[in-house]
């Protein structure tokens, strides 16, 4: 309900397709103790969205090595993947020898830039500014729906389907 519902309103907004079903799969691998409260910190999902196209999101709470989560969505067309984002955009090449950055550390380390833009988008409509492509209420039912979805078929070791909402 923490880790992936970001992702599955970004799966909703790249596709303009709602998830159907859901197939869950994960463990607490970095941090054991959190099974007992039924958590995990890694997952896989499978999603079948309304067209048919399958979408796989996987998601690591903790590394040795920085925050990664990624996002692929593929269809009869191609592919889109929203990948792992390192510290800098900068890798050095010498010789044989490639140095990269690592990734940022934490997830608001990947998030501040579009968190502030989104906070301030949302202040500016509570004051009555138009505000384009603002998530509203229906989108966070939707999201928490997938959310709910996946926690079963987690639980249950089966693909779930997602409810529709009554509206």
């Amino acid at each position: 309900r923490d880790q992936a519902i970001h992702f599955f309103d970004l799966l909703r907004w790249l596709t303009e397709e709602e998830v159907t079903e859901v197939a869950a799969m994960g463990a607490a691998l970095a941090l054991p103790s959190i099974s007992e409260f039924d958590d995990v910190d890694t997952s896989t999902l499978l999603l079948r969205l309304q067209g048919g196209a399958l979408a796989q999101l996987d998601n690591v709470r903790r590394t040795g090595y920085g925050y990664d989560e990624r996002i692929s969505v593929m269809g009869p067309h191609g592919m889109l993947e929203s990948a792992s984002h390192p510290q800098r955009g900068v890798s050095c090449y010498q010789g044989a020898q490639i140095q990269q950055p690592g990734l940022l550390p934490d997830w608001f380390s990947r998030v501040q830039p579009t968190y502030y833009a989104h906070l301030d988008a949302f202040i500016r409509s509570l004051n009555g500014e138009q505000v384009d492509d603002l998530p509203g209420l229906e989108d966070g039912l939707k999201a928490q729906a997938i959310a709910e979805a996946a926690v079963i078929s987690l639980a249950e070791r089966r693909f779930c389907a997602v409810e529709k909402l009554p509206f």
